[in-house]
């Protein structure tokens, strides 16, 4: 049986807290950590080749916490990892995308060390892989810089999104397969 949270869940009480005491304080907190446990099919990486995956759902589907998951699998263990962080203004990266509950500062375990720097725009992580944050309402500053993977976030309310994802697009080119996560709620527009 594969164990996620679905299966722990069909355990009775009694299975779930044997389970749960038989492993050790390094594997819980291992556990807390373990996304693939957690996390629902449809908050998983999907299979094949593709170059985009949108993840187009409302409030409370886990959009941010699946973005800034698949932005810590893309940067693990690739340390030449250059990832493009868009979101629709420059406070919504920084307050969301990567200082929030479920943003990138806080779904790596304490022992993986990751800086933020606010005044580059930019978290580095203990490997070496980089991540830089870009506000849609400037798509110009996308011009030039490249990366090997772009999570863009709330892109239904982006101010110019045709230009801005044109702009990423372009810079969108390292490494062997570049790809692009998407998290938005819809909107009547």
């Amino acid at each position: 049986m594969k164990l996620n949270l679905n299966s722990l869940k069909r355990l009775t009480s009694e299975q779930q807290s044997e389970f749960l005491g038989s492993l050790s304080t390094d594997e819980l907190v291992s556990l807390r950590f373990n996304w693939r446990f957690w996390a629902r099919d449809t908050q998983l990486e999907p299979a094949g080749d593709w170059a985009t995956w949108l993840i187009l759902a409302g409030r409370g589907f886990g959009k941010t916490r699946t973005g800034a998951e698949w932005v810590r699998d893309h940067v693990t263990g690739n340390p030449s990892a250059r990832v493009a962080l868009v979101g629709p203004t420059a406070a919504d990266c920084r307050d969301t995308m990567i200082e929030g509950e479920s943003g990138l500062m806080g779904v790596f375990p304490p022992d993986q060390k990751r800086r933020f720097e606010a005044s580059k725009r930019r978290v580095t992580f203990a490997n070496g892989a980089i991540a830089t944050y870009f506000s849609a309402e400037k798509p110009e500053r996308l011009r030039g810089p490249q990366h090997t993977a772009a999570w863009c976030d709330e892109l239904c309310a982006w101010r110019y999104p045709q230009e801005a994802w044109d702009q990423l697009q372009f810079g969108l080119r390292l490494g062997e397969n570049p790809r692009a996560c998407i998290t938005t709620t819809p909107q009547p527009t």
